[in-house]
């Protein structure tokens, strides 16, 4: 009998998002490996609007799609609406489950993990919590809550309770893990570090004159600087936008993606007056990988004190692409551990405008440079990275709790 991996996740297939793709490539490796792969999902709602049946199989994933709203995610009421519909039919099938499989769950949406961790407890099973954002703890450093409000702290003693109930503990950062740690020093052994991942045959290597997308607008003799991904809390907008709005010679911006902070990141500057930047929405998977590779170097970004919050997960597609990352990150994150040990970018603190413009400018005038830390980033990835080498760490878990 073939072991049972049950994830519960709001964004799977048929979307095309970071967290979307990446699980639903794990699951189809786990598949693979002759495990019995089911998912709870919600109806997509970021790059496809489609409502889906109750069932799909998909590459050997048997995807549930449970009674949820499907509201474009841009508007902050219908990403509520979506978060809310999804957990109360998700908690609502597992409270009336007699099945004993294991439950994988993910931080998002917010309250999620804390649902069915206390509903796995309440049924006697096991529960494995895969951390991606922390909340509220994230919301109290950005300032959009204060940790004196009573519902707050509420908040944070149910996060814990379900890290104690957590039968292991997946973290994507070693941030995390130490944040973890300090709040939650008992569950210390029961973490589990396992960075994200990304598909090597979504994204690879292609050069950057040859890239049709390249030629087609007209960007071979720019010098391309590229953000890809979601425009979100956690990441740091502002000091991207001043260096549109700075107009560095010869250095041409594109923006792929979208979210609740893109109208924040527009307001820097007056799109209609700047001829150096594009603005592209979220992309599907066949024309990602060109899109990607229509650039000389990435943007990382993640707001002053919220290391251990957060990992933005593009960094991997970039490692993927061979192209180097400026890193507008904390010291002490995730990102900047990386950026530092594989020598694939350069590390900029979030807010210094000048930092990152020196960065750009260094890159660009440095073309072997350039070269090797991209090389380097692509070594980096084939060695640690891959969606391969994920899925053979999460079987391993698999295997310890059932």
């Amino acid at each position: 009998m073939s072991k049972k991996f049950l994830l519960i996740s709001q964004v799977f297939y048929p979307d095309q998002v970071s967290t979307a793709n990446l699980f639903t490539d794990l699951c189809a490796l786990l598949a693979e490996e002759n495990i019995e792969v089911e998912v709870w999902s919600a109806h997509p709602s970021y790059t496809n609007f489609i409502r889906q049946p109750r069932r799909v199989l998909y590459k050997g994933i048997n995807i549930i799609y449970l009674p949820s709203t499907n509201i474009e995610k841009n508007s902050l009421a219908g990403k509520s609406v979506n978060m809310l519909t999804f957990m109360i039919s998700a908690s609502l099938k597992l409270l009336f489950s007699k099945e004993k499989t294991p439950v994988w769950a993910l931080t998002n949406p917010p309250f999620m993990g804390i649902l069915l961790s206390h509903i796995c407890s309440l049924k006697k099973r096991k529960f494995i919590y895969v951390l991606l954002d922390i909340f509220p703890e994230g919301l109290i450093r950005l300032g959009k809550v204060s940790g004196e409000n009573i519902f707050i702290k509420l908040w944070q003693r149910l996060f814990i309770s379900a890290l104690k109930k957590s039968e292991i503990i997946i973290v994507i950062g070693r941030d995390t893990k130490q944040f973890v740690v300090n709040i939650c020093p008992e569950c210390k052994d029961r973490i589990e570090y396992i960075p994200h991942w990304q598909n090597d045959d979504l994204i690879f290597p292609v050069d950057f004159d040859n890239n049709n997308f390249v030629i087609e607008r007209g960007l071979k003799e720019s010098f391309v600087v590229q953000y890809s991904g979601n425009i979100g809390i956690w990441n740091e907008v502002r000091t991207m936008g001043r260096a549109v709005k700075k107009n560095i010679e010869n250095v041409f911006f594109i923006f792929v993606g979208g979210g609740i902070r893109k109208p924040e990141l527009l307001s820097e500057f007056e799109i209609k007056e700047q001829k150096n930047v594009m603005m592209l929405p979220f992309q599907n998977n066949i024309d990602f990988n060109n899109i990607m590779a229509a650039s000389h170097v990435h943007l990382v970004t993640l707001k002053q004190g919220l290391e251990g919050m957060a990992v933005p997960c593009k960094i991997y597609g970039i490692l993927a692409a061979g192209r180097p990352v400026i890193a507008l990150v904390p010291a002490n994150s995730e990102i900047a551990y990386l950026v530092r040990e594989e020598n694939c970018g350069l590390v900029v603190n979030p807010d210094d405008l000048d930092g990152l413009i020196n960065a750009i400018s260094f890159l660009k005038d440095n073309n072997e440079i350039r070269r090797q830390m991209g090389q380097n980033g692509r070594k980096a990835f084939e060695n640690k990275y891959t969606a391969r080498i994920a899925a053979k760490e999460y079987k391993k878990t698999l295997d310890n709790v059932t």
